[in-house]
């Protein structure tokens, strides 16, 4: 999205975690009420160093402590209203115990607020939004915004963001498809790239999805796949979306012969705990690899590129044993 200075009010979103899912939910919403959108711009070591100060803690995951530059970027050029609100919830899709988002993801903009000396009442809006309520959504926000909407135009603004973010994930799957497509008909192998939606900031993920292309590789993620398999039985319980989507693509995995699934953690992740046991388990049961690569502020790719290659040489051999089996009667 490019910022153009039109002279309407200009709202600023740091682009880092959930907003890398909900960037087109939040960019229609607004631009529908009439106002500008200028997010930060793709994370690098620069930016991160710039909010490093005001970071309370190391224990945190790097994806979370990468906010702290997204939003000290936006204070210096000047935008007088950042918006991040606090979400326990994620989107239900349907498939899981529940859909919350993980504590960070979901309550980092209070982190923010209590640490960052530059953020104040009047130039960081922060609500508890759940998207799944309309009707507590349209409320809140026509009283953060009843100066410039009113509740019927807050409620239209609402239906163009979420048909914005429905035809987001539409075109998700439709690139997914695509790949997907041109990979067999060049007789690839299929690597679903599996982890959250900010994994894609080039600062986390260092270009992994690119050295997987350069050894031969196809690239999808695991969103865009995701919803072509019901959730497996589990031993844990399931109730975060972002990990819910993983386990569904682990089950389709197993049922692709062209495809393994590689799982992106993020150090200091807690929840991958979990979710790292169970996606092991799924993939394996159903005959499947399984290959962990943990990112963040590591950016040397070596002994990723070592794991990616033992990754492909098990690949070969398990199909070079396919094919040597003799058939039975």
């Amino acid at each position: 999205y490019t910022y153009k200075d039109t002279g309407k009010p200009v709202i600023g979103i740091p682009m880092g975690l959930n907003m890398y899912e909900l960037l087109p939910f939040w960019y229609k919403f607004f631009t529908t009420l009439g106002y500008d959108v200028k997010t930060s711009p793709a994370s690098n070591r620069q930016l991160y160093l710039k909010g490093q100060h005001t970071i309370p803690s190391d224990t945190a995951c790097f994806p979370a402590k990468l906010m702290h530059g997204h939003v000290d970027y936006l204070i210096h050029q000047g935008v007088k209203t950042i918006f991040y609100p606090c979400m326990s919830y994620n989107i239900d899709e349907g498939d899981s115990d529940n859909h919350f988002n993980c504590p960070v993801v979901a309550y980092y903009p209070e982190l923010l607020m209590a640490n960052c000396e530059k953020l104040n009442h009047n130039n960081f809006l922060y609500p508890f939004l759940d998207l799944n309520r309309r009707g507590h959504v349209v409320k809140t926000l026509s009283t953060i915004f009843s100066r410039y909407a009113t509740k019927k135009q807050v409620e239209t603004a609402l239906e163009h963001g979420f048909a914005a973010l429905e035809q987001y994930r539409k075109d998700i799957t439709a690139e997914g498809e695509e790949i997907v497509r041109q990979a067999r008909e060049a007789g690839r192998q299929i690597i679903v790239l599996a982890g959250r939606p900010y994994h894609i900031d080039p600062e986390i993920n260092h270009g992994i999805h690119k050295l997987i292309g350069s050894l031969g590789l196809a690239v999808i993620t695991e969103d865009s796949v995701a919803h072509l398999a019901q959730t497996p039985e589990l031993q844990a319980l399931n109730q975060w979306t972002y990990h819910s989507r993983m386990y569904r693509a682990a089950k389709y995995v197993t049922t692709q012969p062209d495809m393994q699934l590689v799982q992106l953690v993020s150090f200091g992740c807690g929840i991958d705990a979990i979710t790292t046991d169970e996606v092991r388990r799924i993939l394996e049961t159903g005959g499947k690899l399984y290959t962990q690569l943990k990112i963040d502020e590591i950016s040397n790719l070596g002994a990723i590129k070592i794991r990616l290659r033992s990754l492909i040489a098990a690949m070969e051999q398990t199909q070079g044993q396919k094919q040597t089996e003799p058939e039975t009667a």
